[in-house]
């Protein structure tokens, strides 16, 4: 369930339950604590490195050699906006 907190961008309500031990050296509640977290958050996906896909199966190997022969063909993927678009379109307008 999406909770729209913000006028610009939704938020959703995470709970976590965390060690005594790390809630005692982050920022109480009310004085920053959730945008220490997010930005915790953030900076820890931003050093994530993402590693491209690979099949591990003979079988993943055939669908992967599928999907990129048919690259040419499908033409360039589509931007998220243009996705919403397109979506949007094929249901008659209709947003879910």
């Amino acid at each position: 369930m999406v909770v729209p907190l913000g006028m610009t961008k939704p938020s959703v309500a995470v709970t976590v339950k965390i060690p005594v031990r790390i809630l005692d050296r982050i920022p109480s509640a009310g004085n920053g604590r959730s945008g220490f977290i997010v930005r915790a958050i953030e900076e820890k996906l931003a050093r994530k490195k993402t590693t491209p896909w690979q099949p591990a199966t003979a079988r993943g190997r055939q669908l992967a050699a599928l999907l990129e022969k048919g690259k040419r063909e499908r033409g360039p993927d589509l931007t998220p906006e243009e996705f919403e678009t397109e979506l949007l379109a094929r249901r008659g307008g209709v947003q879910w």
